[in-house]
């Protein structure tokens, strides 16, 4: 049972009406004008650089990943030999957002790993292969400097369902994974073929309409079925541990029961871990529940 405060919090964003602001961009799909208007409308809550109270804290770095920005923040007593690879949520459309670099924050100084967060390339200006191939690169830039088995590869929602695909391709070419992958609501089918019953109404953030239609505009010349697209539908076998948070009450909650069941059948340890009532990424919001489903976040990943 969700606290007050996330009820509250829950009502806040309804009220709001983000739900309906993302649904809008499912109407306007089959014309690229008004959805790019829209898209840069609601692009200005995006945080693309890190906030000023993370610059007083971290030393930053930007390298470049296949020409989109990869902001390492490494402590300032000097650098970890653990690191955070942090791909964030927005449907591919949008972030990150200030509570993804929040979560960052909060996690890597808990553990004391550095942290790394990639703003990957996103719809309507580029398509799955072209985002997969430069996160594949942001991935091998961390690895090298890091080494695959000392980092943490953490996706939310959208960039939940990237994490996995990378690491699926990074498997298949051969190379190394990374230590445990933690997946927050992760995008794991953008067809939803699982049926979602009647959690649409009680999902504060998302839609069937909006989740489809970033599938559709997300996979370009891919099918939104396609293993890159929808790691469900991959092979998921010989992949490092998983951590997935779930939440009740959001339409993805269907698609990642049944993602976990089959990632334990392939043979993977997978952990489900549910938040009953809560909403969409909840571990990112500023509550009490957001800031416990941290923390235990952080425990996954460890001390480094």
């Amino acid at each position: 049972m969700p606290s007050l405060a996330d009820r509250l919090a829950t009502q806040v964003v309804k009220a709001i009406g983000i739900k309906r602001k993302l649904t809008r961009l499912a109407e306007v799909e089959n014309d690229p004008p008004r959805l790019a208007e829209l898209v840069r409308k609601l692009r200005r809550f995006s945080r693309p650089r890190p906030p000023r109270s993370l610059l007083r804290r971290w030393n930053f770095e930007t390298l470049d990943s296949a020409g989109h920005d990869l902001h390492v923040a490494t402590s300032r007593q000097g650098r970890s030999g653990r690191a955070i690879l942090y791909l964030h949520g927005g449907g591919y459309m949008f972030g990150p957002f200030g509570t993804d670099w929040a979560a960052c924050d909060r996690v890597a100084s808990s553990t004391g790993c550095d942290f790394a967060l990639f703003d990957y390339p996103k719809v309507p200006d580029h398509q799955a292969r072209q985002t997969i191939a430069a996160t594949k690169r942001a991935y091998g830039l961390i690895a090298d400097q890091y080494g695959a088995e000392n980092m943490i590869l953490i996706g939310t929602s959208a960039g939940g369902g990237l994490a996995l695909t990378v690491m699926m391709q990074v498997r298949d070419d051969g190379g190394a994974l990374p230590a445990t992958a933690i997946l927050i609501s992760p995008g794991v089918d953008l067809t939803l073929a699982d049926p979602i019953g009647d959690l649409e109404p009680g999902d504060a953030l998302l839609s069937v309409a909006h989740v489809t239609s970033a599938g559709r505009l997300y996979s370009g010349e891919l099918a939104a079925d396609d293993p890159s697209v929808s790691p469900l539908f991959g092979d998921l076998g010989r992949l490092p541990p998983l951590h997935v948070f779930a939440a009740t009450a959001e339409i993805l909650y269907p698609s990642l029961r049944t993602f976990v069941a089959k990632a334990r059948e392939a043979g993977n340890d997978a952990s489900l871990i549910i938040g009953e009532g809560q909403q969409h990424t909840w571990p990112l919001s500023p509550t009490p529940d957001g800031r416990k489903a941290l923390r235990e976040i952080a425990a996954i990943v460890g001390p480094a």
